[in-house]
């Protein structure tokens, strides 16, 4: 008998009369073959899956670019205190020509080098964001902080706007530092701001820039140098004349214009050099004697006669007009706090003192002039320690008129003054407003208070 093969058409035709053996032979091996058909889906399906994953994954990267180190912060636990330069003994006085940083962000339109200071973060090993005009943030405060502690910086209080003065300021400590005065707070520049080895602020020979013609004119104001040699320029002359004053004045002479030379020079108590001191002294004298000349009378010389009596008729009176009341001249503090008024809206200018253009300390120092009060144009840290006027230590005693002085939250040097007038307002020639204005005392000003100065008692 011929055997039939068992072909899947043969089986589903002559079911019924397959033997018992070959139905039980036909059920496994579709077992089996359903079995290796699941283990097939089951590898493909997982296949697919890791490959869907891995792109998704992908894109995702590659939609999300991650954060570089470069933007984040400087580490605040970096920032150690600067050791004093042995060489120096240095801050800044107030002196920049330019416009104080603007919170609109109206800034130097000028465009910014494209090299950065040829700073390449992967040669210096830092995590600092290059930062220049008009940049915002953080890092900028952080900054600002540094600079106002190391005495390069002098404004009311930090704000995280990169403006003119904080360029300015940045350019100042690369001159200190011998890095190249672009202004641009790249890698290398921080990396050393915020080192154990930053300097503090000290004008030196060879520098140049309008703080040292600020420091030239103080010198011609005192005696120790002529004015025609004012040049921006730190040369010999200005290194001999600084000398000449740190010893008349009982400072180390090494020439060097740092923290104690300037706040000497700039203060209440600055010894001019002996010419101009005798020259003073002449011509107080010569005013004395004008004075006295005017207050003595002459003695009269004309014989008194003996009034003739007359046979006149006499005639009834006319009345007399009133006396036209003399107008009340201004007190001092009138003409002081009127001043202050009349230059609300001029320009905020570091080292400007008027008439038109001001930063804190010259705005008070103009003022004080239009008052009749005779004053020294020094910094808002000597104006605060002038000794003949009152000295306010609570915040709560404030009148009118009087002289307010701010420190900064990370520095106890006063860097900041203000007139007081009176309910809790004063009016300021404000950096970070970039004019005068008039504006409360807000919490950063009444925790920062140092003290205030009246000068009318």
């Amino acid at each position: 008998m011929e055997k039939k093969k068992l072909t899947p058409s043969y089986i589903v035709h002559h079911w019924k009369s397959l033997s018992t053996s070959q139905k039980r032979a036909v059920l496994t091996l579709a077992m089996f073959c359903a079995a290796a058909l699941l283990i097939a889906v089951t590898l493909i399906v997982a296949i697919s899956t890791c490959t869907c994953s891995k792109n998704r994954a992908q894109q995702t990267a590659e939609a999300v670019e991650p954060i570089p180190a470069l933007l984040r912060p400087p580490q605040h636990a970096e920032r150690q205190q600067a050791e004093p330069d042995p060489d120096s003994d240095g801050q800044q006085g107030e002196a920049d020509p330019a416009v104080a940083d603007d919170p609109d962000g109206e800034g130097d339109p000028d465009a910014e080098p494209d090299d950065m200071q040829n700073e390449d973060p992967e040669q210096t090993g830092s995590e600092y964001q290059t930062l220049k005009k008009k940049d915002r943030g953080e890092a900028v405060t952080a900054l600002q902080e540094r600079l106002m502690e190391l005495g390069y910086l002098e404004i009311e209080e930090p704000t995280d706007y990169y403006g003119t003065s904080t360029a300015y300021a940045v350019s100042l400590f690369q001159r200190q530092h011998d890095l190249e005065q672009d202004g641009v707070a790249g890698a290398k520049t921080q990396a050393l701001l915020f080192s154990k080895d930053a300097k503090h602020y000290t004008m030196f020979e060879g520098a140049e820039g309008h703080d040292v013609k600020m420091l030239q004119e103080q010198l011609v104001d005192l005696g120790y140098l002529s004015e025609d040699e004012v040049d921006r320029i730190y040369g010999e002359k200005t290194v001999e004349a600084v000398k000449a004053f740190q010893k008349r004045n009982g400072l180390t002479a090494d020439g060097k214009a740092g923290e104690k030379t300037l706040e000497k020079m700039f203060g209440e108590n600055a010894k001019p050099s002996k010419a101009m001191e005798e020259k003073r002294k002449a011509e107080e004298r010569a005013a004395k004697e004008t004075a006295t000349a005017k207050t003595t009378p002459k003695p009269s010389t004309k014989t008194k006669t003996t009034p003739k009596t007359t046979s006149k008729t006499k005639t009834t009176p006319k009345p007399t007009k009133k006396p036209t009341a003399t107008p009340k001249k201004d007190t001092k503090l009138e003409k002081f706090l009127k001043a202050a008024n009349s230059k609300i809206g001029c320009e905020y200018v570091l080292g400007a003192k008027g008439p038109n253009k001001f930063d804190c300390s010259g705005f008070v120092y103009w003022c004080l002039t239009q008052a009749g009060v005779s004053t020294t144009r020094m910094d808002a840290n000597n104006f605060s320690k002038v000794s003949r006027w009152k000295n306010i230590t609570n915040i709560n005693d404030l009148k009118k008129g009087d002289l307010l002085f701010f420190k900064s939250d990370k520095s106890s040097r006063v860097s900041h003054t203000g007139i007081y007038i009176g309910g809790g307002m004063m009016i300021d020639a404000s950096s970070s407003n970039g004019k005068v204005v008039k504006r409360a005392l807000t919490a950063y000003f009444k925790r920062n208070f140092v003290n205030a100065r009246r000068p009318w008692e």
